[in-house]
């Protein structure tokens, strides 16, 4: 019998569904803990992954056994090779670096003057965010006590 193929995660998933289908385990509303499917070479049936450790399992050892005789009958574990396409470099697609690009839109080196972030001079003695300011300071005002 040709087997169907799943990544881990489907594979983990569906037993846990069939798992939690049984009638004993719906009875005492048990939640089993499935652990996710581990590679092995295949063996003399074709299967090439098998479970191990399931939480919560006291008193279903049985019914966890016939179910994963069952899903094993039926599904291999995808190789890496099968799951994951060829690796571009890039998630998205692109094939630029990531430090070539711009999160905000503007071309590399081209900072404006009023950018607090991006413009490399200091700021300004009288404007904290580094504008072009040509008023000068204001001069503060004397004592209104007149306590000089």
């Amino acid at each position: 019998m040709l087997r169907k193929t799943l990544n881990a995660s489907r594979l983990q998933e569906e037993v846990s569904r069939r798992l939690h289908k049984l009638q004993e385990a719906i009875d005492d509303g048990v939640k089993f803990v499935v652990p996710r499917p581990q590679f092995q070479p295949a063996d003399r049936t074709g299967c090439n992954w098998t479970m191990k450790h399931f939480g919560n399992a006291s008193g279903f050892e049985s019914g966890i056994a016939s179910v994963l005789a069952k899903v094993q009958a039926e599904y291999n574990l995808a190789t890496d090779e099968e799951e994951a396409p060829e690796w571009t470099g890039d998630p998205f697609g692109g094939s630029k670096r990531a430090g070539d690009a711009n999160p905000f839109g503007e071309a590399a080196g081209a900072a404006k003057a009023g950018n607090p972030f991006g413009d490399p001079r200091p700021a300004k003695q009288g404007d904290p965010f580094g504008g072009e300011s040509t008023d000068a300071a204001p001069k503060r005002p004397g004592n209104p006590f007149g306590d000089e």
